[in-house]
C-alpha cells in the first residue's frame, strides 16, 4: 500500500484509479463496505484502488468549539485497516483553511479528474464535500459524464434496523454499550500507546496495571471497569485483561482521566512499550470505595466475572 500525504507529492501520473472517499473514522461495517466495492471494481476494471482521506478530520476544523475526544480510531489505526484491506493508495490530504474554500466543481475537476486521475468513484449514501457542503452525489453525476468517470453510490449498512455511522458508534461508547459498538465497528473497540509510570498504587493492592494516556482527540469511555484483551506488541501475544477507565476515585486525589490494565497471570515490566487494549464488555462503573480493601475484593470480583 502507497501512502500519499500531501498532493504535492504526487510528482508523476498516478495509474487509474477506482477510489472512495470519507473520513472513515473507525472504519465500520458501512466502511468495509465501500471498500470491498471499490476493490471489487477495481478488479473489474482493471485500476488500482484507493481512498482519499483527511487528516485532521475536518471536524476539528470546521467546528472549533466542538470537544477534540471524538475519534474513534487513530490515523495509524485506519491506516492498518487499510492495508489488512489490501488497498492499493491512500491519499491523506492536510485539511486546512485553503482546502476548506475548495469549491466543489475545483474539488472534482481540478482534484479528483486532474491530479488524481480518477476512473471510477464510489461514495457513500451521505456524502457531501466542497465549500459550504455543495457537492452531492447529484453534481458528481452531473460532472463525471463530462469528465470521463464512472460513479457508483452505496447505500446504508443496517443492523437491527438501526443504520451504522461513525456518530451511532460515538454514542454507544459514551453509553458504554461496548458490545453494541463492537457489533456495527465489526471488531472490538481498541485504544493504543505506550505504557507509562504510575504511582504503583494498584501493586501495591495486587493488582499491577499497565496505565495508558491516549492521544487527546481519541473518544473517552463511560468511567467504570471493562472486560478486555490486551495485545502485548513486542511479545506479539494478547492476553486476557480487565481495564479501568476513570479518575480512581478511592486511591486518587487528582482528575487525571486514566486507562489502567490489568493484565491476568502477567507480571512482565511494560514500562515504555506499546500495547493495544480491545474493549470486549462492560462491567461495572466507577465507583468510590469506603477503603482499599472494599476496593481490593470489588477488583477480584471483576475478574472472576470476566473470566
Amino acid at each position: 500500500m502507497q501512502i500519499i500525504r500531501n498532493l504535492n507529492q504526487i510528482k508523476t501520473s498516478l495509474p487509474d484509479l477506482a477510489l472512495t472517499i470519507g473520513n472513515f473514522d473507525g472504519v465500520h461495517l458501512g466502511h468495509l463496505q465501500i471498500l470491498s466495492e471499490v476493490k471489487k471494481i477495481a478488479k473489474e476494471k482493471k485500476l488500482s484502488s484507493a481512498v482519499l482521506t483527511f487528516e485532521p478530520h475536518p471536524i476539528t476544523f470546521l467546528k472549533a468549539d466542538k470537544p477534540r475526544d471524538f475519534r474513534i480510531g487513530s490515523l495509524a489505526q485506519k491506516l492498518k485497516i487499510f492495508k489488512e484491506q489490501q488497498i492499493d493508495f491512500v491519499i491523506i490530504l492536510p485539511f486546512n483553511q485553503k482546502f476548506s474554500v475548495i469549491s466543489a466543481d475545483d474539488f472534482i475537476e481540478e482534484i479528483l479528474a486532474k491530479i488524481l486521475n480518477v476512473k471510477h468513484l464510489t461514495i457513500g449514501y451521505d456524502f457531501i464535500f466542497g465549500k459550504n457542503r455543495q457537492g452531492n452525489f447529484q453534481l458528481l453525476e452531473e460532472k463525471s459524464e463530462k469528465l470521463g468517470f464512472d460513479l457508483s453510490e452505496i447505500s446504508a449498512v443496517k443492523i437491527d434496523e438501526q443504520t451504522c455511522s461513525s456518530s451511532l458508534i460515538r454514542k454507544l461508547i459514551v453509553d458504554g454499550k461496548i458490545t453494541e459498538a463492537n457489533k456495527f465497528l465489526g471488531r472490538n473497540f481498541t485504544i493504543a500507546g505506550i505504557v507509562t509510570n504510575g504511582r504503583k498504587l494498584a501493586s501495591q493492592l495486587g493488582f499491577p496495571t499497565a496505565n495508558l494516556v491516549v492521544k487527546p482527540h481519541m473518544m473517552k469511555l463511560k468511567f467504570g471497569v471493562y472486560k478486555t484483551e490486551t495485545f502485548i506488541l513486542h511479545l506479539g501475544k494478547k492476553f486476557p485483561s480487565i481495564t479501568n477507565f476513570g479518575i480512581k476515585p478511592t486511591i486518587s486525589g487528582d482528575s487525571i482521566q486514566l486507562f489502567e490494565t490489568h493484565i491476568l497471570n502477567f507480571n512482565e515490566n511494560l514500562y515504555g512499550k506499546k500495547i493495544f487494549v480491545e474493549f470486549i464488555d462492560f462491567i461495572r462503573d466507577e465507583k468510590k470505595f469506603s477503603s482499599i480493601e472494599e476496593l481490593k475484593k470489588q477488583i477480584l470480583i471483576d475478574v472472576r466475572a470476566s473470566y
